[in-house]
């Protein structure tokens, strides 16, 4: 599959250079030394441990890995844009399961980007041809509205203050008819909550939002069947836009979703 010859068009003024073998950026070289590009390892072990989710944020990586396969399968044969890629550790399986559905992951981090295709190369056993590894800003995506089928951006939203412009970003990229699968950690009644406090006074999160807060927020930008849940301190939120005939797709929002049950 050759996936750099149907990626979505690039706006104009931007360039894709490739920084190192396999390995694409949009940025300006001055750009590639990022804060998380010496935290990809730490990353891993903390983020993709089973105890860590359940204890803090009870929740479990199954159920991540379980949202991620359902906006995989949601795609077909159209592009994803994991926006906010990271390591690939709670999506790499769900890659390597559709190797017939391009994928951008896309990341401000090299060191993220690194790590996340040598993941997925060991999960497939060869180089993953069907994704392209991307540097990119997602408060600024190079790329011109309506080239994606599915967005996902898992454990995004909880960085940012103002939500509008990074979801006026994504809602940018998707087809008529596409997909939105969203996961943000917020304040859930429990131990996870004290030590959002403290990753917000440490600057590593934003300000704290409630589920309730982060629901009316997304309904204000995202036109389109929403569905919104939260388990422990994590909320999901799965929609899906009008087609170009203005309307959704009851079906694709109604179904019963596999990663609900699992904590």
């Amino acid at each position: 599959m050759n996936v750099l010859a149907s990626l979505p068009g690039l706006l104009d003024g931007r360039t894709l250079r490739e920084v190192e073998p396999g390995i694409f950026s949009v940025l300006p070289s001055s750009a590639e030394g990022q804060k998380y590009d010496r935290r990809a390892e730490a990353y891993d072990q903390l983020i993709g441990n089973r105890w860590y989710n359940r204890i803090f944020w009870g929740t479990s990586p199954q159920q991540y890995r379980a949202f991620a396969r359902d906006a995989v399968d949601s795609a077909g044969s159209g592009w994803v844009l994991d926006a906010g890629c990271g390591t690939l550790v709670f999506t790499a399986s769900a890659y390597a399961a559709a190797p017939h559905t391009p994928v951008i992951a896309l990341d401000q981090s090299l060191g993220m980007l690194r790590r996340a295709r040598e993941r997925l190369g060991e999960e497939m056993n060869a180089e993953p041809g069907h994704v392209v590894f991307l540097q990119a800003d997602l408060r600024d995506l190079p790329f011109r509205p309506g080239g994606v089928s599915t967005v996902l951006s898992m454990g995004m939203l909880h960085l940012f203050d103002d939500l509008q412009p990074i979801l006026s970003n994504l809602l940018q990229s998707l087809r008529p008819g596409g997909r939105l699968y969203l996961s943000s950690l917020v304040e859930g009644e429990r131990f996870g909550d004290h030590y959002l406090r403290v990753l917000s006074r440490m600057g590593e999160v934003a300000a704290l939002r409630t589920a309730a807060e982060l629901e009316t927020v997304v309904r204000q930008n995202v036109h389109g069947r929403l569905r919104f849940s939260r388990t422990g301190n994590m909320a999901y939120a799965e929609c899906t836009l009008p087609n170009e005939g203005g309307e959704a797709d009851a079906q694709a929002v109604q179904a019963p979703s596999s990663w609900r049950d699992l904590v």
